[in-house]
């Protein structure tokens, strides 16, 4: 796979693409297991944060 910018995936990731955006993201990922990665370990530390937000507000 050639070249990608990546600046999308964090967003993507979080839900903050708008769909035109969003497809075009998986489209690319669709082809692209390096971003594919990413996109989990976005999503990883994203739960992560999820997480640690919960355990303070309680």
């Amino acid at each position: 796979m050639g070249r990608y910018d990546r600046t999308d995936l964090g967003a993507y990731s979080l839900g903050l693409l708008d769909a035109a955006e969003t497809a075009r993201v998986e489209r690319h990922l669709a082809a692209c297991p390096d971003c594919r990665q990413e996109v989990r370990e976005f999503e990883a530390v994203r739960s992560l944060l999820d997480h640690l937000a919960d355990v303070k507000s309680r």
